[in-house]
């Protein structure tokens, strides 16, 4: 795989549309969306489908309390009425999806966000989101704890390596590497445009 390094730059949310996060528990996922989301104005909404979201780890990565709703919405048939809700009154929402939810219905959330400038992150709790329904798409693919050694120790950081991709990297698949000391919002450590591999011919 061939990468050249680019200039660091913070994930940042562009109002009206849609961000990705694919990847199992334990990436580190979440604190990366409520990073993302502590940088968005005016109101802020989290909507936690597992029943694990705290709103400290919100505040403690930097999203302000005085700006955050968290909606708990584990029924899958109410959430998408829950979501549209929260998306047509917040500056910006954090939602993790429900296993099963309709592409048309995630596709109807999507156009609702640009209609009303709302930065949407979607983070699916398994499975993947439809093709075409976000802006840019972040998907886990290794983490790296340090400070944890032979089963004992003290936890100091996490590196998470993601592949970013969709028309927020201008089309370009980059490799972005961010670090989590647990104390602020994650950093970007460094990021890496990706060449895709060429096509076999013959």
């Amino acid at each position: 795989m061939n990468v050249v390094r680019r200039e660091d730059q913070e994930l940042d949310l562009v109002p009206g549309q849609v961000v990705g996060l694919i990847g199992a528990p334990g990436f580190g996922l979440t604190r990366i969306g409520l990073s993302m989301l502590a940088g968005a104005g005016g109101w802020l909404a989290c909507v936690d489908v597992r029943g694990w979201l705290c709103p400290a780890a919100a505040w403690e990565a930097g999203v302000s309390a005085e700006r955050l709703v968290v909606v708990r919405c584990s029924d899958p048939l109410q959430w998408p009425q829950v979501t549209a809700a929260l998306v047509e009154g917040m500056g910006a929402v954090y939602a993790e999806v429900p296993p099963g939810a309709a592409p048309q219905m995630l596709r109807r959330l999507g156009a609702l966000a640009r209609a009303r400038s709302t930065s949407l992150i979607l983070r699916p709790v398994s499975g993947e989101l439809p093709k075409g329904l976000v802006f840019t798409r972040l998907e886990a693919q290794e983490v790296e704890w340090h400070g944890v050694g032979e089963g004992h120790g003290r936890l100091r950081s996490r590196r998470l390596q993601l592949l970013a991709s969709g028309k927020g990297m201008g089309g370009i698949q980059q490799l972005i590497e961010v670090e989590d000391d647990g104390t602020d919002a994650v950093r970007v450590v460094s990021r890496m445009a990706v060449a895709m591999p060429e096509r076999a011919v013959g």
